[in-house]
């Protein structure tokens, strides 16, 4: 293994027990990681289809969901981009038939796609309702500095600092800081430690950071795309999926020093429940959630703020960093939710004039033109229009957009409430309007249904952290366990991204059962001197 994750002696198979010893593997969370978990317990471990039981408290996919109808209004809590430092994505998806066709992989339809259906953002930043020149990133020589100080530091020098803290008030007016926290999710008050990671794994973005044409993205949408063939093959593995099930708390036994879960607690439709835990079975279990209780809005109704856990994502993270630190400290991620809260929200038109409008606009074909955001919008709008169907079974003739405002407690320049606090039709008032299309906004409202989506702890990950925050994938002191998800830590690897989830899965394997091919080591940015020179020329420029 070569991820900087040694696999503990703890975590082996028994000497001499092979393969002929039965065990059962207990996955907790139905999530992308989960999901790929089961995969590479297939795959990699050998592990009979039915000895692989999924345990999900709510609808298997986690982050990666999509529902609705052209009907009632399509709604994804989240989109998600890819690229070529989606490694072991790729690798694991070029094994799944895709959904549309069984005789091509996930993998092949993406790349096929991306090259039939290739961004080129002509209209990556909008102000004052005119393009603006985003290849002029606006960086003055101490910002030039202070970035390429930040790149070539160490994390360590950064453990537990605001980016704020580390680039000047001056730099967060620039096109690059507006290219960059719109693309990626980031904040002022997140990670220095997360920034650098990110910097340093997306190197070779930086030629085409305006232009976003080294970005991929899957045909329809994340649920339909990977999520829908992941399960279907799993299932004719004969993995089980239990759902409705959600666990509350893990029962240790410790024998010289070395916990081993012995039984799982969980309310199995709503009524308590234990699970007994095999001496020679694995658990590996997801940490939190990027999108735990969140709650919908309509045209008419803004969603409503909840944190009471309803899922439990986070209540079974704490129940077990209160009995060991081990497992982390999820305080440090979820209890500041005025700064880890987002509004999505997704647009289902039944009418192409506001797609005939922005392809005017921008200059680019729907599905191609990827981002804008709306760089004086003091919610720091961003959408995208997708290339249609984004839906499996959309219609013909209805289309689908998606955005999100970074900054949801801001009060509109057009609706004076703040983004939290609106419905569907004022979020797009705000949005048309900032786009210059005042007189057109009767005619387009009557048409679209948008639905508003508010998630108290979407960049919940990017929060600043020190040492110890985020559990190792293999808990130290413990046996047969891995934790997996946004939430542990991989070293030099990036949250927020499907990637990292993928990552947590084939290292919890590879450590529990000693299997596997040789993982390939993250991109480290300042290992490949080629793309380092090219992102500081235009740095520099």
């Amino acid at each position: 293994m070569t991820s900087g994750i040694a696999q503990p002696a703890s975590n082996r198979p028994p000497a001499g027990a092979g393969s002929a010893q039965a065990f059962t593997c207990h996955l907790v969370g139905g999530g992308i990681a989960g999901l790929a978990s089961a995969a590479y317990l297939l795959r990699d471990g050998h592990v009979p289809g039915q000895d692989i039981r999924i345990l999900e408290s709510s609808r298997v996919g986690g982050s990666l969901d999509a529902a609705g109808s052209a009907e009632r209004g399509y709604s994804m809590r989240g989109s998600r981009m890819f690229g070529p430092a989606y490694v072991l994505t790729y690798e694991l998806l070029d094994g799944i038939p895709s959904l549309d066709d069984p005789d091509k992989s996930v993998a092949q339809d993406i790349f096929e796609f991306w090259q039939s259906t290739p961004w080129y953002d002509r209209a990556r930043l909008v102000e004052g309702g005119k393009i603006v020149d985003a290849s002029a990133w606006g960086l003055r020589n101490v910002d030039r500095a202070d970035l390429v100080k930040l790149m070539l530091g160490t994390e360590a020098s950064l453990d537990a600092k605001r980016i704020d803290e580390c680039l000047a008030a001056e730099f967060f007016e620039s096109c690059f800081w507006a290219l960059w926290c719109s693309m990626f999710g980031f904040e002022t008050w997140h990670s220095a430690a997360e920034l650098r990671r990110y910097l340093l794994r997306f190197l070779r973005l930086f030629p085409d950071l305006e232009t976003m044409q080294i970005i991929q993205s899957t045909r329809h949408n994340g649920h339909d795309s990977i999520i829908k063939p992941l399960v279907r093959w799993l299932a004719q593995q004969g993995v089980r999926f239990e759902t409705g099930v959600q666990v509350t708390d893990l029962q240790f036994e410790s024998v010289a020093g070395v916990k081993t879960v012995q039984r799982i607690h969980c309310l199995r439709d709503g009524k308590p429940d234990a699970i007994e835990v095999g001496p020679n079975d694995r658990v590996i279990v997801t940490l939190g959630s990027m999108t735990a209780d969140s709650s919908l809005g309509s045209m008419d109704s803004a969603p409503v703020l909840r944190t009471e856990g309803t899922d439990g994502a986070w209540a079974l993270w704490k129940q077990l960093a209160e009995k060991d630190r081990a497992f982390g400290r999820p305080w440090t991620f979820c209890g500041q939710v005025d700064q880890t809260k987002w509004i999505t929200f997704t647009v289902t038109d039944q009418d192409p004039r506001f797609f005939k409008l922005m392809e005017d606009f921008s200059g680019s074909a729907a599905g191609r033109g990827g981002l804008v955001t709306v760089k004086d919008s003091s919610w720091m709008l961003t959408f995208h229009l997708y290339h249609s169907p984004a839906y499996a079974v959309q219609p013909e003739g209805t289309g689908v957009w998606w955005g999100y405002g970074l900054y949801p407690d801001r009060v509109g320049d057009f609706v004076t409430k703040k983004m939290v606090d609106c419905s569907g039709r004022e979020i797009l008032i705000e949005v048309f309007s900032q786009l210059g299309l005042q007189d057109q906004i009767p005619a387009l409202l009557e048409t679209a249904r948008c639905i508003p989506c508010l998630l108290p702890y979407t960049t919940s990950q990017f929060m600043p952290r020190t040492a110890g925050d985020r559990p190792q994938v293999i808990p130290p002191g413990t046996a047969r366990l891995a934790l997996i998800g946004q939430y542990c830590e991989i070293p030099d690897d990036v949250v927020y991204t499907v990637e990292y989830s993928v990552h947590s899965a084939r290292l919890a394997v590879a450590a529990l059962l000693g299997a596997g091919p040789a993982i390939p080591p993250t991109y480290a940015g300042l290992d490949h001197p080629n793309a380092l020179v090219d992102a500081l020329r235009r740095i520099l420029r």
